[in-house]
Parts: structure tokens; sequence; C-alpha cells
């Protein structure tokens, strides 16, 4: 059997399988990027960008308007069916603008340029980003790199306690924002005095017209109040910055970063406490770079378009945006509210216009997809879905048999699904959280293959990424050729480096050395040789490929004393067509978990109608919390439960539906996508004591 990782050491002790690490990397692992000599982010920049110069870099789309529809649904209030009115918003975009990488050479140095001219001091400075995924997030992270000043960044929906707390601990002086996040600042910016200067994304003047005027109102409003309280902060626009550097080209030169000075300290939107900052130096971040280009190299590059739409704010988004320009590929920013054609108007979505052949998301996005199409092909004639799932069961056994045509045979039936996508799409990697093998196998059969990635912020997203000449359903897959991995006995839960299970420990360039003065964190996090106990548990197949089994920490033991793990038994349910979402809770007194609920309604729907407990043209919504009708989709749920594997204490003893969607503006899960646990089960506490009881 081929071996796609190797050992490189004998175990330290019996309770330790031997370090491995990639094939290719058995000498020693990648601190750069193959074919590069840069040392800092600010030197691979250049060498990338000098490479590509008169290719284009990245495209994006401005807002031309926002169309607000109103449409009347019936609630249920008080045991009454009320009718209220509900507001929907629809973005009109322009075609996509680019700039090539040698405007963007030009841009990244007169921002720095406009930086120090504004007042901040090279290497004593930290920039702020606190703004959503866009070109201008990423022009001012590289602006930064010119000027050796770390970049702080946070969530757009971190939180005021979450933002504040990044900002005092850094002492950040300077901050990047959207213009809808400037009313967002006033509260923070009471608390932190550090605070002197705020860039925002757009010009606002009166001139603009969009929203009926309410995308200036609101920020005009903002900035005077932010004024009011802090009359010492300079407020100035993206654009005008640019302008200030480029008027100072003659005045002010780069202070370039060494290799293990810090180039950003990443603060991860945890479930519970404070959020902790990752500190990534410039060596942290070229080794990341170069692990993860390794195991792709030779698959992806320069006629590829990239598809960017994570927030820029999570390690995976942003190592893969400068993984692109090594690439030498385009990016194309989109938005989840645009990236389908659902939400815009006169215009296609961004998948549509932009036509990616790469596209990297979580977990939460692959299930929506998936759903989206299952929604799609059960509204066609019935012959059509025959014709349908005839051809996508030939092609899974095709592929599986090694016969010859199940390409072919997938572009006749299923073009209209991949015109969805843009229709270009080659490769797509999941990354994030785990997903369903049901879901991978899903998005492979219908759009192209599925990679999985599994990486940390604590390791630049490094640990493995699935090499697409080796795919696999259901493996983390091929080590990347930075990091070198051991696992470690969990003795309680009873995963033993002599059966090649154990915790994932991982060392190399590309993995910190600490949380931002948190010494607590950092020493129960790292050992004194530089390993990061990573909290997952990993498994090694015979053929050196990495699986990730389980997670530490949302592992559960239930009454009779076994383990179950939450983030796989979620994976699993989640693959329902009936469900959007899913939070399993186990209680330790008792035996089975339950299943929190965000319903996929049009699914519910149908089968609530089918089953005689709604009537035509009523709305499911007011039925969520009928019995009869949780006890159907519960039923459903085992069936999928037991379809893929799960067993006695693993399947639901009941559900209860959530009534709204989890989202991080509401507070029910991080920008990641990360379920925030006890705010889920605190808001359903009395539904989850009934079920039980």
């Amino acid at each position: 059997m081929a071996q796609y990782s190797v050992e490189v050491g004998k175990a330290a002790n019996e309770h330790e399988t031997a370090p491995r690490r990639n094939i290719k990397a058995a000498k020693e692992p990648l601190v750069r990027p193959v074919g590069f000599s840069c040392s800092t982010v600010y030197e691979f920049a250049m060498e990338a960008f000098q490479k590509n110069k008169s290719r284009p870099a990245m495209g994006w789309r401005d807002v031309v308007e926002i169309h607000e529809e109103t449409k009347e649904v019936t609630k249920r209030i008080d045991g009454k069916d009320e009718k209220i009115e509900k507001k929907w918003q629809y973005y009109e975009l322009s075609h996509y603008k680019y700039n090539t990488f040698q405007e963007l050479t030009s841009i990244m140095h007169d921002l720095g340029r406009g930086l120090i001219k504004l007042g901040l001091t090279p290497e004593e400075s930290k920039l702020h980003i606190y703004a959503g995924t866009s070109p201008k997030w990423m022009k001012m992270f590289l602006a930064a790199q010119t000027q050796s000043i770390p970049v702080v960044t946070a969530y757009d929906t971190l939180g005021e306690k979450g933002l504040i707390h990044s900002m005092l601990q850094t002492n950040t002086n300077a901050m990047f924002t959207d213009n809808h996040l400037l009313q967002s600042l006033i509260g923070p910016l009471e608390k932190t005095p550090e605070m002197k200067f705020i860039i925002h994304n757009e010009a606002i003047t009166e001139s603009d017209k969009r929203y009926g005027g309410k995308l200036y109102q609101n920020a005009f409003n903002a900035v005077n109040k932010l004024k009011e309280i802090r009359p010492d902060i300079t407020i100035i626009s993206f654009d005008d910055l640019l302008k200030l550097g480029e008027s100072a080209r003659d005045e002010i030169s780069t202070f370039l970063p060494k290799e293990n000075d810090t180039s950003c300290i990443m603060y991860t939107s945890g479930s519970t406490g404070d959020p902790k900052g990752v500190v990534l130096t410039h060596r942290n971040i070229i080794a990341g770079v170069a692990g993860v280009t390794d195991n792709v190299q030779g698959f992806i590059g320069i006629r590829d378009r990239v598809i960017a739409f994570l927030p820029l704010a999570h390690i995976f988004e942003l190592a893969f945006e400068l993984i692109c320009f090594y690439w030498g590929g385009v990016l194309g920013y989109a938005n989840v509210k645009t990236i389908s054609s659902a939400s815009v108007r006169n215009c296609k979505g961004d998948m549509e216009e932009f036509q990616p052949t790469v596209m990297v998301g979580v977990a939460a996005v692959w299930e929506s997809v998936r759903k989206g199409i299952m929604a799609k092909i059960s509204q066609l004639p019935t012959i059509t879905q025959k014709i349908f799932w005839t051809a996508y069961h030939a092609k899974i056994k095709m592929k599986r048999y090694h016969i010859p045509g199940g390409d072919s045979l997938g572009n006749l039936v299923f073009k209209k699904v991949k015109q969805a996508t843009g229709g270009h799409l080659r490769y797509v990697l999941n990354g994030g959280s785990p997903i369903s093998i049901d879901a991978q196998e899903f998005v492979t059969t219908l759009l192209c293959p599925m990679l999985i990635g599994y990486g940390l912020t604590e390791t630049t997203a490094n640990t493995c990424v699935l090499q697409p000449d080796r795919f696999e359903y259901g493996v983390a897959g091929d080590l990347t050729a930075a990091v070198t991995v051991k696992l470690v006995d969990v003795e309680e839960l009873n995963y033993l480096a002599k059966n090649n299970q154990g915790e994932v420990w991982i060392r190399g360039a590309s993995v910190t050395s600490e949380y931002y003065k948190n010494p607590k964190e950092t020493e129960d996090a790292f050992t004194k040789d530089g390993w990061f106990r990573t909290g997952d548990i990993g498994e090694w197949l015979p053929n050196g490929h990495l699986k990730v089994i389980d997670r530490k920490k949302n592992l559960v033991k239930t009454q009779n004393g076994e383990y179950i793990a939450l983030e796989k038994l979620e994976s699993v349910y989640r693959s329902s067509t009936f469900v959007q979402n899913i939070c399993v809770y186990a209680d330790q007194s008792r035996v089975k978990p339950v299943g929190i609920v965000v319903p996929n309604l049009g699914p519910v729907a149908e089968i609530a109608e089918s089953n005689g407990i709604l009537k035509k043209g009523d709305d499911v919504e007011n039925h969520l919390h009928d019995k009869k009708l949780q006890n159907i989709v519960l039923r459903e749920l085992l069936k999928t439960g037991k379809s893929q594997g799960l067993i006695g204490i693993e399947l639901l003893e009941g559900i209860v539906f959530f009534d709204e969607e989890w989202t991080p503006q509401n507070g029910f899960v991080t920008s990641a996508q990360k379920l925030k646990r006890k705010d889920i089960f605190n808001a359903v506490k009395d539904d989850i004591q009934k079920l039980y009881g």
C-alpha cells in the first residue's frame, strides 16, 4: 500500500505514536513556498505580485442599489393566527471590477504610507481590522505589512464585549471598519482611550442615494456621534487614506518587518469566555502558505478563479487568499447575502457572475448548497426526478468501480445544477468543522470533488489537505508539508496510541508559540518543546492519512458511562434534508441525547402536509411545536443516523424545533459557524426538560 506520510523518529514513549510528516517533507518540513525565497508576508506578496504583474489579482462588485420588499406572513401568536409584515432586502450589484497584481502593489504601498502619514508608528502601532470580507480588508492587511504594523483581526460579528476585549488587550490605536459598523463602535470607543484613528471603507457623501439615502444617513449619524463622544479621534475614508499615501511617495519609505515579528494577532470568537488572540509571526504565515500550497501543487494554479466570501478574520479564509496570490489565480470577492441569485435583483448572484473554479467553505455552507439543490429537484416532474436520481446513483457506482463515462453522464444530466454555481467549479474544499460523508458525496457527484482540510488558527490553517489524486471520502487527508504530527493517549476516552489513535499534537514553523498576553492558556495548550495540543482526536489510517474522529471538549459521558461525540452526531444529522442546523445536547443523567433543530422549512412543510398536519397554503412555522410533527421528523433523522452507522446511544431520544435561524448576529453561532451551545440550550431549556421528562 502506498504511504502518504512517514515516521520521522521514534515514539517518545508507549503513550504516543511516532511523529509523522508528509512523505515529501520526510527530511525536513517546509518553511516557505516552493520556488520562493521570502521570509515575511511583505516579501511573499512582492514575489507573488512581481511574478504575475499584469494579470488580474482581485475582483469585486459595487452595490448599485438595495431593494426592499414587504411580504405578509401568518404567525401564531398566543394561540391565534395573526398576519404580520416581513421585510426582505435584495441587492442590485455591478459587474466585477478588477485590480491587477501591479496595481495591488502600488495600492498596498500607498495605503501603508497613508497609515504613517496619518500618525501610526512602525512596530509600535497596531491596526485593528473590524470589517466584513472585501478587497479593502485584504488591501489594509497588506498595507500594514509594508510598514511593520501588526494587524489585529476581529470578526465583524464579535459583539461589543469581545471587541472591547481585543482592543484593550492589544492597545490598538487605529481601526479599519465598514460604514455600517460605525454605529457599533460608539460603546467600545468610550472604553478604549488608546484608539485614535478610524478608517471607514466607503466615502460618506450626501449624493449617495442608495436605499433611499439610508446608507449615507446612517453612516453620517454614526460619525457625528463618534465625534461627539471622542472629539480627539481622526475619522477618514479608505479613499482619502489612499490619497494621503500617494501624496507622500517621496516622503515616506517602507519599514520592513523581520521573520519573527508579529504579522497578525487573530482573535478567535470562542463559544465560551473572552476571545483568545493567536499571535502569528511572519514566519508562521509564510510556512502556513507553504504547507497548503504544496499539497495541491500542480492541481490549482494560474488559470483558477477563487471565490472569496468566508470571514477574513478566520485563518481558513486569510490563508487561502494569500495562497491564491501564490497560485497567480484571481480572487473574486462575494457576500453570503448575494452569493446565489436568490437575494439579488436585476443582476446575477456572485457565483453565476464570477464563475469560480475553486471554492472553499465550511460545513454549514455545503449543507445549505445541498439542501437548495434537493429543494429544486423535489419540484421537478416525477419522471424527471427519476431520471436525475438514476443518473446520480449510476455515476456513484461508475466512479466506485472505475467504470469510464461517469463524468460525461453527470455533465449531461446535472448541467443545470452546475450552472447555479457558475458552471466551472473544479474543486471545492471543506474546512472549519466536520461534514457528513453523505454531503461530501453529494457535492462531489453533482458539482466537483470536495476535498477536506483540517487546521486551526494556532497552526495557520495547517495540518491536512486531501490531495486531489489521493481522493477518498471522510478523511482529513495528507499532512501538509509544514507540520509534524503525533497522536497521544487520551486514556479516559480509550483512544490509545497503540491503536494508532489519540489527541492530535502538532509542531512546525506554521504553529504559533503563544496566545497574546495569556500565559495560562499558552501553558495549557503548548508543551515546553513546542507541541500544540489541539484537543482533537485523530487516527492514523494504514496509508498514512489522518482521520479526525472526535473532539475532546465536545465529548459527553452519558448515564451509562459511555461517551458520545456531539460534533460527529451533528455532522450526520445535519445531512438530513429536514435540518437546516442542529445542536445535539446530552444530559449526563440520561442515556441518550436530544436534538435542537433549526428546521429546513420547505421539506418540513411537505412532510407535514402529507401527514395531514398542515393544510395547503398554511404556514408550517405555526406547527413547529406540534408533537406529531416533531415525532415524524425525528423518525426521519433516526433513518439518516442509522444509514450512516450511528447506533445505540448515538440515536436521538427526541427533538425540539428552534423558532429562528442561528446567525452570528443573533448570537447563537460564531462567525465561523461554531455553535454557542450554552446559549442555544438556554433558549429552549424548558422544552428539553419536557422532552426528557
